[in-house]
């Protein structure tokens, strides 16, 4: 009963402990975020408040290419800002592009899209809607 109660005490300590974000590397880190979800990087967060997904899919024939958006929300402790990162064929009819800068306080951020995912104009399988993008800090 005592071992018993050491683990149950070892589980709880473990489970409390303090969850880290990830080591900012100058040269830009990769973070995957799925709609609504959020991710610390430095003492900022940032959470993926939309996905707009238009783009044509795989063997479809579509009047326009279309476009996928994500809004990112990036927060410190007292500032918030959204930027939108775009691709696909139509995001300078939107005014919009795969990179972006955002300044929640004093640091600047800047945010390269990689993809959002799924993407129909490679895959026809449904799945979780994803931003995958690098973030680096510009000063």
């Amino acid at each position: 009963m005592k071992h018993f109660i050491w683990v149950l005490i070892l589980t709880i300590v473990a489970g409390c402990a303090k969850k880290t974000a990830p080591a900012i590397d100058p040269n830009g880190t990769t973070i995957s975020l799925a709609l609504h979800e959020t991710k610390s990087y430095g003492d900022i967060a940032i959470t993926a408040s939309r996905i707009q997904e238009s783009r044509c899919p795989m063997n479809a024939r579509c009047i326009r290419a279309g476009e996928a958006i994500a809004d990112l929300v990036i927060s410190d402790k007292k500032n918030s800002t959204t930027v939108s990162l775009c691709t696909g064929a139509d995001c300078a009819r939107q005014k919009l592009g795969a990179q972006a800068t955002a300044e929640p306080g004093s640091r600047r951020y800047l945010l390269s899209l990689v993809n959002i995912l799924p993407d129909p104009t490679k895959t026809l399988e449904k799945g979780t809607q994803k931003v995958v993008f690098v973030i680096r800090r510009s000063n």
